[in-house]
């Protein structure tokens, strides 16, 4: 249908970035040989829930940290817009599926160790 909008989640699943971080995220499960249902599953839902931190961190950007609300001619004034909220707790969730993926234990186990025998000033 012509002038109907594109939801904004389905505007962030088209984007070059999610993409590559998608195929990425399966690649490396693929490599580990983690390739069922329940792993492409927990990486679809990390990808909603990505396109949606996207979705709250462009309402922050565009409404501020505190909005504006009117509850008739006399109540007005403003409060913390509540994007902000909701973005911690998606936040915290991707964290979750990232850890249950094993991608939080390969991250920690690939940093480079410092204070070796080798180490110079």
């Amino acid at each position: 249908m012509a002038g109907k909008r594109q939801p904004a989640a389905s505007r962030w699943s088209n984007t070059p970035e999610y993409v590559e971080l998608k195929n990425d995220m399966l690649d490396d499960l693929d490599t580990r040989g983690l390739v069922g249902r329940q792993y492409t599953d927990k990486v679809q839902e990390y990808m909603n829930l990505w396109c949606w931190l996207k979705m709250l961190n462009e309402d922050v950007v565009t409404r501020g940290v505190y909005v504006e609300y009117s509850n008739g001619a006399t109540q007005k004034g403003t409060t913390d817009n509540k994007s902000l909220t909701i973005a911690t707790r998606v936040s915290a969730q991707m964290l979750n599926i990232w850890t249950a993926l094993g991608f939080r234990e390969q991250a920690t186990s690939s940093r480079p160790q410092t204070g070796g025998e080798d180490d110079e000033l």
